[in-house]
């Protein structure tokens, strides 16, 4: 299913004739979506579909000081959508200093834990894109773990290979 409100979002800034007009309906979307993020009682769908829209903005150019906090609370969401969203964002907006970071940990190191080959490969890929001393001396361990496992898919463990490569190279 699309998400309209995404894909209207997208014409509207794509239809905007001049970069006054296009910052005027980003900075309308932002305001929206700060207030919907204020509201406790949004489903999971509903976050990812703002955070696409952050994950748009933000790959525009645009600053996106907000909404970090949501897309880290998507990695721990039980549908696949809404995880391989949570990821991207925290994958674009959070680097391997950021405060938030420490409370992915833990979500992360359930999805490498996981039996679902997809909840490994998110999780590895995240561990690569941020990487940083902190996710490497919390998560190595299960990375090194997926690797050698013979329950492990050849895809799942070359990822797994190329994840601790990453992180040796950054701090060896």
């Amino acid at each position: 299913p699309t998400m309209r409100g995404l894909v209207s979002f997208i014409a509207d800034l794509r239809n905007a004739r001049a970069r006054e007009l296009e910052e005027k309906r980003i900075n309308k979307e932002l305001a929206n979506i700060r207030q919907k993020f204020r509201d406790a009682g949004l489903n999971g769908y509903q976050k990812k579909k703002y955070v696409c829209k952050l994950l748009y903005i933000y790959i525009l150019g645009w600053n996106v000081d907000f909404g970090h906090l949501e897309a880290v609370n998507l990695v721990s969401a039980t549908k696949y959508s809404e995880k391989q969203i949570g990821y991207l964002a925290v994958t674009l907006f959070l680097h391997e200093e950021h405060e938030l970071l420490h409370l992915v940990v833990n979500s992360i190191r359930k999805d490498l834990l996981d039996n679902n080959e997809l909840n490994n490969c998110l999780a590895l890929h995240a561990i690569a894109n941020v990487g940083g001393k902190e996710l490497g001396e919390a998560l190595s361990s299960e990375v090194h773990r997926l690797l050698i496992s013979p329950a492990s898919k050849a895809f799942v463990k070359k990822k797994a290979a190329l994840t601790l490569l990453r992180l040796y190279r950054k701090h060896p």
